[in-house]
């Protein structure tokens, strides 16, 4: 991996990198098929992290032999999960607040590039208190193809106005890491439930 030469942007996962969310959403998605009377492992989970819902979705509708969809899946997730953080708030990750401070007083250009949904995302930022730090979210639904794919990666550079080969990339999946460097970017990993 090559370090870029002149750093025009840094690149932030949010799920798991910037916020306390993916143990949550881990406990949400399980209850969620419980209430429905379906088991998800934590295997099946894991391999979930970092993947637009829209892929999350298909892939437990095969490995589950029911459709999801159909089953109001989302409203039972949906439901277990902002109880749980209008009952608890959410947690920013340890180092966050200090890079995201040093970045913006160096003016280095930040943005969010996440699997979450566009109304969702901006939603969590403003519960965690960060999203006076970033002047671009950009959503997986945004793009035709998600993380592993480097579209979402791409997209937030051009509308960022910079190179991808200029940005170096925030991530805590596996996914993640492959996206960023198919699109020429600096990948590093900060694990979190991987």
């Amino acid at each position: 991996m090559s370090t870029p030469k002149n750093i025009e942007a840094v690149i932030f996962d949010m799920d798991g990198l910037l916020i306390d969310t993916e143990a949550p959403a881990k406990r949400a998605w399980q209850e969620g098929a419980r209430r429905l009377g379906l088991e998800i492992d934590d295997e099946t989970m894991l391999g979930l992290i970092g993947r637009h819902i829209e892929d999350c979705l298909d892939i437990l509708s095969e490995k589950l032999g029911r459709d999801l969809r159909e089953m109001n899946f989302m409203e039972q997730v949906d439901d277990i999960y902002f109880s749980h953080f209008l009952r608890h708030g959410i947690g920013v990750k340890d180092g966050a607040f200090d890079l995201l401070e040093w970045l913006h007083e160096n003016d280095v250009t930040r943005a969010v590039a996440t699997s979450s949904e566009k109304e969702i995302a901006p939603r969590k930022l403003r519960l965690a208190r960060l999203e006076h730090f970033f002047p671009l979210i950009v959503s997986g639904c945004e793009v035709k193809q998600s993380k592993p794919a480097p579209d979402i990666f791409l997209l937030t550079a051009e509308r960022l106005g910079v190179n991808p080969e200029n940005c170096i990339v925030l991530e805590d999946s596996y996914t993640g890491i492959q996206a960023a460097t198919s699109a020429g970017m600096t990948a590093f990993m900060i694990p979190d439930q991987l």
